[in-house]
């Protein structure tokens, strides 16, 4: 993961090339070189374990449905944002086992932050300096619940930077709470380390968006339901999408 960092950070200062994918989404050189290095990576340590990646993702689903364990790995979560040069992307590895997510790293270069969470055990730590003697217990006890009614004015409701819509901006009003503006998955490790209480999204996502922060927010304390359900989100679909769902 810091080596990746550290590749990504290279090309967000130096400049790198955007290309739109057949989705009409972006990818620059900075994914595919992230992405070569966190694959190879992993298959280096874990060959036993199949990978999953945003940028390589070629598997069929009548190989797929037969794995019981596999990573999940999304190179640069929140691409507009490094094309717009804003620090609030992050290198995403999860995984998965029988459907639900047991691990998971998100790592934010721009900030140095690390976030990692397995078991009942969260904490974040720098990403260029990777010493668990320095790192930060991450503990959440969800302060609210949307199931239960209107949320309280003073809850804190994270939205995307730049893919905000009057659906969702509308979706907040109704719920409660003041919503705060942060990208990629630093929105589940926000809920993770207290900046933020609630994360709703109201239309389908891409698993390797989601699964890493949803491992740090769920060893935290915290999880992520298909919305308006007590449901825990699982992973491994045909399609590789998350229905809507509600992140606390």
């Amino acid at each position: 993961m810091r080596d990746a960092g550290v590749a990504v950070m290279k090309n967000f200062r130096e400049g790198f090339s955007v290309k739109r994918k057949p989705d009409d989404t972006p990818v620059t050189s900075a994914d595919l070189e992230s992405d070569r290095i966190l694959t190879a990576a992993l298959r280096a340590e874990f060959p036993e374990i199949p990978v999953i990646s945003e940028e390589t993702a070629k598997d069929l689903w009548t190989v797929r449905r037969t794995w019981k364990k596999f990573f999940l790995v999304d190179p640069i979560d929140g691409t507009s944002e490094f094309v717009a040069h804003r620090n609030d992307f992050t290198l995403n590895i999860a995984l998965v086992e029988n459907g639900l997510v047991t691990l998971g790293l998100v790592g934010a270069p721009a900030t140095d932050e690390l976030f990692i969470g397995c078991g009942n055990a969260a904490f974040v730590l720098k990403l260029s300096d990777p010493d668990i003697r320095s790192s930060k217990p991450l503990r959440h006890v969800p302060a609210i619940d949307p199931l239960e009614g209107k949320l309280p004015a003073c809850a804190r409701v994270l939205v995307s930077v730049l893919h905000r819509d009057k659906e969702t901006l509308d979706f907040v009003s109704n719920a409660g709470g003041t919503a705060l503006p942060v990208g990629s998955s630093l929105k589940f490790c926000r809920i993770a380390d207290g900046s933020g209480d609630y994360y709703p999204r109201l239309k389908k996502l891409h698993e390797w968006d989601i699964a890493a922060g949803h491992g740090v927010l769920k060893a935290a304390g915290g999880n992520v339901y298909a919305l308006g359900t007590r449901d825990e989100l699982r992973y491994g679909s045909e399609t590789l999408e998350t229905p809507a769902f509600e992140a606390y």
